[in-house]
């Protein structure tokens, strides 16, 4: 347990430390704590609103002692690490319970018990958990599995004093599990529900029962108080329920692809042992539906988020009472006569069988088998020492005091910070599942964008085509110049600068460093590169990014037609050997001006600043592809971070723009 907690605090701090936190909640959920500091108890300035509107989660409150200790986000990460570790203690004393009915196996009670506490902690659904931002809902896990050892033991104590100290403890568990967060009521309610299954005494149906459904009602009423709207938001993904038929339901229920996967996606993950006990799946039912009855399918994401922890609690229950299936089956020799039979004799291969299916499931269901190839340089989106550098500098010139308009990625780093905004709802226009406009602070002097944001964006909230428009609108409203740029990393201020991203302009610049291109960079006509200037290495006086390669170039466009197509550039660097050392994809006009906003007639420039990594020596030739992105998307990466994919769909063939020597001088 103390190595997991090694590992994944390591982890997670790494993966801060290269602001790879960019899926908004840690900043969320960093901005709540520091609000109690600041006397502005439960307010989000990311969501505009009380985070007591989102969801119910008064264990915050216990919490806040470690945070102000030491308030960072980090502080965070590491308790989640802790409290996913430590549910492997109850699930051990479960196991042993359980086993010990039984005294014939040919494995002691104790070590199997030990090897499904070491299947938690090696279960890639709990590294997902641990790695995908920071949420409160893992913490309950160690409540519920606790509230599952008092609930499995009083079965097996006789009617006693021990018996209703049982009892007792299973409340006590099942009512800090409700602190969590409000949905946890559902799965309290369950155990109810099984009770009556199982046929045990009223006060085991009646208690969970009435307390999942008490707190729930207390939680709508708690957050429709604090909610701008009035209501519970979330209710919103199952609005289309009264919108169909019966028949509709039905078919949008079976044949929902998501619904199959999760179902699938989660039995995976325990080997499918589950299914030999499948009544102790029910407390699993109210989550499940939770993401079946959702429109337009959210079943894939339970295995890669945070969600997943929902349904732990009856997964491991199930599946521990179906390792003892098993073990009882190889104990009467049911497999005797099968075919298969052979497998369950040797106990050696049984355990072989066992691990190889545990490190197929770490290595394609978790991060841990894509944690040492993410350091990849090959990868088009590397992550690198420079890359991580050149945000903290940015980072850094916005004063602590200052308003700022932020990617997800640098919100946790600025949580102290009351009134900063996220690009991610200034894009929308909206506050989530509202019709309230989401308008950042006139106060605001700075913004700080990864371009890649923008891109993913548009990929992701297509029913928002006019979000790069709100952006524009909001820089010129406030009256914000580009300061520094470098790669994707884009920081605007109010110090008027001679930057600038892209430029409008009538006709092509006269200049004789401008090479005349007057080709079609796109194969069906509809934009076309008329030139591009010489290559030169940015130096800007008074710049905190002149200690990085960083080479400079204007492209110059021209729309011949209407398009609503997404184009990237793609930025190559072949070797003296025609080798590929560097492969970069950028959206055009930094997904601020795509070309679709172009004016036809009109020539765009746009200026580049591309990081050249430091590891570069020598002579290298660089060349320009468009890239049709329309086809791209917003998905997890290995680490459970958000990144776009950009499918490689060449537009055009290769430009090239002129060569360099590095290092340069």
């Amino acid at each position: 347990m103390l190595i997991y907690i090694a590992v994944f605090t390591y982890i997670s701090f790494w993966k801060y430390d290269n602001f790879l936190y960019n899926a908004l909640d840690l900043g969320i959920y960093a901005q709540v704590f520091e609000s109690f500091g600041s006397g502005n108890y439960w307010y989000s300035s990311i969501q505009q609103s009380s985070y007591l509107g989102d969801h119910f989660e008064p264990f915050i409150l216990a919490l806040l002692p470690f945070y102000l200790l030491i308030p960072h986000p980090k502080t965070l990460l590491v308790l989640q690490t802790i409290f996913l570790a430590l549910p492997a203690i109850p699930i051990f004393f479960i196991a042993r319970t359980i086993f010990q009915q039984a005294t014939s196996y040919k494995l002691p009670a104790t070590s199997l018990s030990l090897g499904i506490a070491f299947f938690y902690l090696l279960n890639p659904l709990v590294h997902n958990i641990n790695l995908f931002e920071f949420h409160l809902l893992p913490f309950s896990l160690v409540f519920l599995f606790c509230a599952t050892y008092f609930y499995i033991k009083a079965n097996y104590s006789p009617q006693t004093t021990r018996h209703k100290l049982h009892y007792f403890w299973f409340l006590l568990f099942c009512f800090l599990a409700l602190l969590i967060r409000e949905d946890i009521s559902l799965i309290i309610f369950m155990f109810g529900v099984l009770a009556l299954i199982e046929r045990r005494r009223w006060y085991w149906v009646a208690a969970p029962m009435l307390m999942g459904a008490w707190w729930f009602l207390l939680s709508m009423g708690i957050i429709s108080a604090f909610n701008t709207e009035g209501s519970y938001k979330f209710l919103t993904y199952y609005s289309w329920i009264f919108q169909v038929n019966p028949l509709q339901f039905i078919a949008h229920f079976v044949g929902k692809i998501d619904n199959w996967e999760m179902i699938f996606g989660l039995l995976l993950a325990f080997l499918f042992l589950p299914l030999f006990k499948t009544r102790f799946l029910i407390l699993a039912l109210p989550p499940f539906l939770q993401f079946a009855l959702v429109n337009g399918g959210s079943g894939g994401t339970v295995f890669t988020t945070h969600y997943a922890a929902y349904f732990l609690p009856a997964l491991f229950l199930a599946g521990i009472f179906g390792v003892k299936q098993l073990a009882d089956y190889m104990r009467i020799d049911y497999f005797k006569n099968k075919a298969y039979g052979f497998v369950f004799k040797d106990r050696g291969l049984l355990i072989t069988i066992f691990s190889m299916a545990m490190i197929g499931l770490i290595i394609f269901f978790g991060p841990l088998g894509n944690f040492i190839p993410y350091f990849s340089i090959d990868k088009k989106r590397m992550v690198n020492n420079e890359e991580t550098k050149i945000q903290k500098a940015l980072v850094n010139i916005i004063p602590i005091e200052s308003d700022a308009m932020l990617s997800s990625a640098y919100l946790p780093e600025r949580s102290a910070s009351q009134n900063d905004s996220a690009l991610f709802w200034t894009f929308k226009g909206f506050k989530q599942f509202s019709s309230s406009p989401y308008i950042p602070p006139y106060s605001t002097g700075y913004a700080l964008i990864d371009s890649e944001d923008l891109s993913g964006f548009i990929f992701s909230l297509k029913e928002y085509e006019n979000g790069d428009d709100r952006i524009r609108n909001f820089i010129k409203m406030r009256k914000l110049f580009v300061q520094d740029y470098a790669d994707r990393f884009i920081l605007f201020s109010k110090k008027p600068t001679q930057e600038s991203l892209y430029e409008i302009l009538d006709s092509l610049p006269e200049g004789p460093d401008l090479v005349k291109d007057g080709q079609s960079a796109d194969k069906n006509g509809q934009v076309k590169l008329t030139a591009h200037n010489e290559l030169k290495f940015s130096q800007t006086t008074g710049s905190s990014l002149n200690q990085f390669s960083i080479l400079s170039f204007s492209l110059f466009w021209e729309k011949m037609e209407n398009t609503d197509k997404i184009y990237a550039i793609n930025i190559l660097a072949r070797a003296e050997n025609e080798k590929i050392a560097l492969n970069k994809i950028y959206p055009l006009g930094y997904g601020l001006y795509p070309a679709s906003d172009w004016e036809i007639g009109k020539i765009i420039q746009t200026n580049q600043h591309t990081l050249l990594p430091g590891s570069l020596k020598g002579e290298y030739k660089i060349y320009l592809r468009l890239i049709d992105a329309t086809d791209g998307g917003f998905v997890l990466d290995q680490m459970r971070s958000d990144t776009v994919l950009i499918p490689d769909k060449s537009a055009s063939g290769e430009v090239f723009l002129g060569a360099i020597t590095l290092p340069h001088k």
